[in-house]
């Protein structure tokens, strides 16, 4: 309710604005020039992991003119391959925004690095096991004696699995078997019946779903607020175009509104994203993402949401020593 009434005022200021300056040129022949910084595109590179749902607000942004209308656009899309590699591309000025976890940007600082995140566009934990219709499978305890196939660690899903274990004292030694492959290959896995159950994100999971396999856990449900994707940049991009900053931001806060206003419009920007896959699979996985609150209403990274992605890599080993939200998340560019 507070972002609506944030945004009408917004508008009303704008009509106000409009309207005033319609008077002026009524009372005078003469125009005012808009002045260049205000008419000026930004033509920039952003990188991102890999082509997924995960960033769907920011393809929404560039297919539904959100970009364009903040007056930027975009010359690549960067597939990195990787959130150290994505984050690297930025602070080397390659790219200017990025889009990965939070943890990056404190892996980054560590390293001299400077960045902070500032949105987020994804975030819940977008991670679903599957088994055979069938399985039985409802708890965590029912996982015990079973073979678990996961990407390869330190993937969020391998992460996800091996904290639901150690929340609920399952031995991964003892009790289970996990089975580690290249992300994306679990459902062949499962499928050949080299596993009892597998550990997938969208869309796998509604490709699974369709080939009769059925959802026995899901982690959104235990991680309502984790910063899963957010949007990155460097402090020197900050320091000299914070206008542009924040531009970006506002598209993609226009388009997250745009995913929850109009979910069936959402779909078919997702298809033409990814054509290779069943129109059917990207309807069903972009749904589900949005019923999950995995596309927040609000893009607003908080404390909590930031501290839940680093209080997992704490608990992998990929963080040493706690990190301040300060030091890594500015979110003064929310509008």
């Amino acid at each position: 309710m507070k972002k609506t009434a944030a945004k009408l005022l917004g508008l009303i200021l704008t009509s106000t604005l409009f309207l005033s300056a319609c008077g002026n040129q009524a009372n005078t022949p003469e125009t005012t020039a808009v002045p260049a910084a205000e008419t000026k595109k930004d033509v920039i590179m952003v990188s991102e992991v890999f082509h997924n749902l995960l960033y769907l607000p920011l393809y929404v942004a560039k297919e539904k003119g959100f970009l364009e209308q903040n007056r930027i656009e975009l010359s690549a899309i960067n597939a990195a391959g990787s959130g150290p590699t994505a984050l690297a591309s930025v602070i080397s000025g390659e790219s200017t925004f990025s889009f990965h976890g939070p943890e990056h940007v404190a892996f980054a600082k560590a390293k001299g690095g400077d960045a902070r995140s500032l949105s987020i566009l994804s975030g819940s934990a977008p991670v679903w096991a599957v088994a055979k219709t069938g399985s039985s499978i409802s708890s965590p305890e029912d996982f015990k004696g079973k073979t678990i196939v996961t990407g390869l660690a330190p993937t969020s899903s391998n992460s996800l699995l091996r904290k639901l274990f150690a929340d609920h004292n399952i031995d991964l030694e003892k009790d289970v078997t996990i089975t580690e492959v290249q992300n994306g290959s679990e459902l062949g896995t499962l499928l050949a019946g080299k596993a009892d159950i597998a550990v997938v994100y969208e869309p796998q999971l509604d490709q699974g779903l369709l080939q009769g396999l059925e959802i026995v856990y899901d982690f959104t449900k235990d991680y309502p607020d984790f910063a899963f994707a957010t949007l990155n940049t460097s402090s020197k991009v900050i320091k000299e175009n914070p206008d542009l900053v924040k531009r970006m931001v506002s598209s993609l806060e226009l388009a997250l509104d745009y995913i929850h206003s109009d979910p069936e419009g959402t779909k078919e920007v997702a298809k033409k994203e990814f054509p290779n896959l069943d129109a059917a699979i990207v309807e069903n996985a972009v749904q589900r993402m949005i019923d999950s609150k995995v596309y927040p209403e609000d893009g607003t990274l908080t404390e909590t949401a930031f501290q839940t992605a680093i209080d997992m890599q704490k608990f992998i080993g990929n963080l040493k020593t706690d990190v301040k939200y300060e030091d890594m998340v500015d979110t003064s560019f929310m509008p």
